[in-house]
Protein backbone atom coordinates (compact mmCIF):
# COMPACT_ATOMS: atom_id res chain seq x y z
CA UNK A 1 0.00 0.00 0.00
CA UNK A 2 1.28 3.42 -0.86
CA UNK A 3 1.98 5.92 1.86
CA UNK A 4 -0.99 8.25 2.35
CA UNK A 5 0.79 10.74 4.60
CA UNK A 6 1.63 14.20 3.31
CA UNK A 7 -0.44 13.62 0.20
CA UNK A 8 -1.63 17.23 0.07
CA UNK A 9 1.86 18.67 -0.31
CA UNK A 10 2.89 15.99 -2.82
CA UNK A 11 -0.31 16.44 -4.82
CA UNK A 12 -0.02 20.21 -4.95
CA UNK A 13 3.68 20.11 -5.83
CA UNK A 14 3.24 17.59 -8.65
CA UNK A 15 0.29 19.48 -10.17
CA UNK A 16 2.14 22.81 -9.99
CA UNK A 17 5.30 21.37 -11.58
CA UNK A 18 3.31 19.59 -14.30
CA UNK A 19 1.35 22.78 -14.94
CA UNK A 20 4.51 24.86 -15.23
CA UNK A 21 6.05 22.40 -17.69
CA UNK A 22 2.77 22.31 -19.62
CA UNK A 23 2.71 26.12 -19.77
CA UNK A 24 6.33 26.21 -20.92
CA UNK A 25 5.51 23.82 -23.75
CA UNK A 26 2.58 25.97 -24.83
CA UNK A 27 4.77 29.06 -24.80
CA UNK A 28 7.27 27.65 -27.31
CA UNK A 29 4.76 25.83 -29.53
CA UNK A 30 5.97 22.26 -29.14
CA UNK A 31 2.57 21.05 -28.01
CA UNK A 32 2.53 18.20 -30.49
CA UNK A 33 5.68 16.62 -29.03
CA UNK A 34 5.21 17.61 -25.38
CA UNK A 35 3.76 14.89 -23.15
CA UNK A 36 0.45 15.63 -21.49
CA UNK A 37 1.93 15.87 -17.99
CA UNK A 38 -1.17 17.20 -16.27
CA UNK A 39 -3.24 14.31 -17.60
CA UNK A 40 -0.59 11.81 -16.48
CA UNK A 41 -0.60 13.52 -13.09
CA UNK A 42 -4.38 13.05 -12.82
CA UNK A 43 -4.07 9.36 -13.73
CA UNK A 44 -1.30 8.87 -11.18
CA UNK A 45 -3.16 10.49 -8.31
CA UNK A 46 -6.46 8.77 -9.08
CA UNK A 47 -4.70 5.39 -9.05
CA UNK A 48 -2.54 6.29 -6.07
CA UNK A 49 -5.08 7.80 -3.74
CA UNK A 50 -8.65 7.14 -4.87
CA UNK A 51 -10.10 8.02 -1.47
CA UNK A 52 -8.83 11.61 -1.69
CA UNK A 53 -8.60 12.28 -5.42
CA UNK A 54 -11.38 11.58 -7.87
CA UNK A 55 -13.64 12.94 -10.56
CA UNK A 56 -13.91 16.45 -9.12
CA UNK A 57 -10.10 16.72 -9.01
CA UNK A 58 -9.94 15.56 -12.65
CA UNK A 59 -12.59 18.10 -13.64
CA UNK A 60 -10.68 20.88 -11.86
CA UNK A 61 -7.41 19.95 -13.58
CA UNK A 62 -9.33 19.90 -16.88
CA UNK A 63 -10.42 23.49 -16.26
CA UNK A 64 -6.78 24.35 -15.50
CA UNK A 65 -5.70 22.73 -18.79
CA UNK A 66 -8.31 24.71 -20.69
CA UNK A 67 -7.10 27.94 -19.09
CA UNK A 68 -3.45 27.19 -19.86
CA UNK A 69 -4.20 26.23 -23.47
CA UNK A 70 -6.42 29.26 -23.94
CA UNK A 71 -9.31 27.18 -25.22
CA UNK A 72 -12.93 27.10 -24.14
CA UNK A 73 -13.14 26.54 -20.40
CA UNK A 74 -14.19 23.01 -19.60
CA UNK A 75 -13.24 21.45 -22.94
CA UNK A 76 -10.65 19.19 -21.31
CA UNK A 77 -12.74 18.62 -18.19
CA UNK A 78 -15.18 16.20 -19.77
CA UNK A 79 -12.46 13.89 -21.06
CA UNK A 80 -10.51 13.92 -17.81
CA UNK A 81 -13.67 13.25 -15.82
CA UNK A 82 -14.36 10.20 -17.98
CA UNK A 83 -10.77 9.03 -17.50
CA UNK A 84 -11.07 9.41 -13.72
CA UNK A 85 -14.37 7.52 -13.72
CA UNK A 86 -12.89 4.62 -15.72
CA UNK A 87 -9.81 4.52 -13.50
CA UNK A 88 -11.90 4.55 -10.33
CA UNK A 89 -14.25 1.88 -11.67
CA UNK A 90 -11.39 -0.45 -12.56
CA UNK A 91 -8.77 0.62 -10.03
CA UNK A 92 -7.96 -2.81 -8.62
CA UNK A 93 -7.67 -4.35 -12.07
CA UNK A 94 -5.42 -1.58 -13.37
CA UNK A 95 -3.19 -1.69 -10.29
CA UNK A 96 -2.60 -5.43 -10.84
CA UNK A 97 -1.53 -5.03 -14.47
CA UNK A 98 2.13 -5.17 -15.43
CA UNK A 99 3.73 -1.92 -16.56
CA UNK A 100 3.33 -2.64 -20.28
CA UNK A 101 -0.39 -3.23 -19.89
CA UNK A 102 -0.73 -0.17 -17.68
CA UNK A 103 1.03 1.87 -20.35
CA UNK A 104 -1.43 0.60 -22.95
CA UNK A 105 -4.40 1.46 -20.70
CA UNK A 106 -3.02 4.95 -20.06
CA UNK A 107 -2.50 5.42 -23.82
CA UNK A 108 -6.11 4.47 -24.52
CA UNK A 109 -7.52 6.62 -21.72
CA UNK A 110 -5.48 9.69 -22.66
CA UNK A 111 -6.45 9.18 -26.29
CA UNK A 112 -10.12 9.07 -25.30
CA UNK A 113 -9.68 12.16 -23.14
CA UNK A 114 -8.11 14.22 -25.91
CA UNK A 115 -10.58 12.90 -28.49
CA UNK A 116 -13.45 14.06 -26.28
CA UNK A 117 -11.73 17.42 -25.89
CA UNK A 118 -11.49 17.71 -29.70
CA UNK A 119 -15.17 16.78 -30.07
CA UNK A 120 -16.20 19.46 -27.57
CA UNK A 121 -14.05 22.05 -29.31
CA UNK A 122 -15.38 21.02 -32.74
CA UNK A 123 -18.95 21.34 -31.47
CA UNK A 124 -18.35 25.02 -30.68
CA UNK A 125 -16.68 25.69 -34.02
CA UNK A 126 -12.97 25.33 -33.33
CA UNK A 127 -11.28 23.67 -36.33
CA UNK A 128 -9.49 20.39 -35.67
CA UNK A 129 -5.89 19.68 -36.59
CA UNK A 130 -6.42 15.99 -37.28
CA UNK A 131 -4.94 13.15 -35.30
CA UNK A 132 -1.64 14.85 -34.48
CA UNK A 133 -2.61 14.92 -30.80
CA UNK A 134 -1.96 11.17 -30.69
CA UNK A 135 1.78 11.85 -30.88
CA UNK A 136 1.64 13.62 -27.51
CA UNK A 137 -0.55 10.82 -26.16
CA UNK A 138 1.98 8.19 -27.26
CA UNK A 139 4.86 10.12 -25.68
CA UNK A 140 2.80 10.53 -22.50
CA UNK A 141 2.05 6.82 -22.34
CA UNK A 142 5.72 5.97 -22.81
CA UNK A 143 6.57 8.30 -19.92
CA UNK A 144 3.92 6.76 -17.65
CA UNK A 145 6.26 4.35 -15.87
CA UNK A 146 9.15 6.81 -15.31
CA UNK A 147 6.67 9.45 -14.11
CA UNK A 148 5.11 6.93 -11.74
CA UNK A 149 8.52 5.99 -10.33
CA UNK A 150 9.69 9.60 -9.92
CA UNK A 151 6.52 10.73 -8.12
CA UNK A 152 6.52 7.63 -5.88
CA UNK A 153 10.15 8.31 -4.95
CA UNK A 154 9.43 11.98 -4.30
CA UNK A 155 6.48 11.06 -2.07
CA UNK A 156 8.70 8.66 -0.13
CA UNK A 157 11.40 11.32 0.33
CA UNK A 158 8.86 13.93 1.42
CA UNK A 159 7.45 11.41 3.90
CA UNK A 160 10.94 10.93 5.35
CA UNK A 161 11.44 14.67 5.82
CA UNK A 162 8.33 15.14 7.93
Amino acid sequence: MRDQSHIGFSLLTSVILAGLLFQAANAIDVRILMPRLLEICVCYWVLSSPARVGIIFAFTVGVLISLIEGSHVGAASIGLSVVAYVLLSNIYTIRQLDWISQTAVIFLLLGISLALQRVVLASVGVPSDGFSYLIAVLISALLWRPFNTVVDTARFRIGQLF
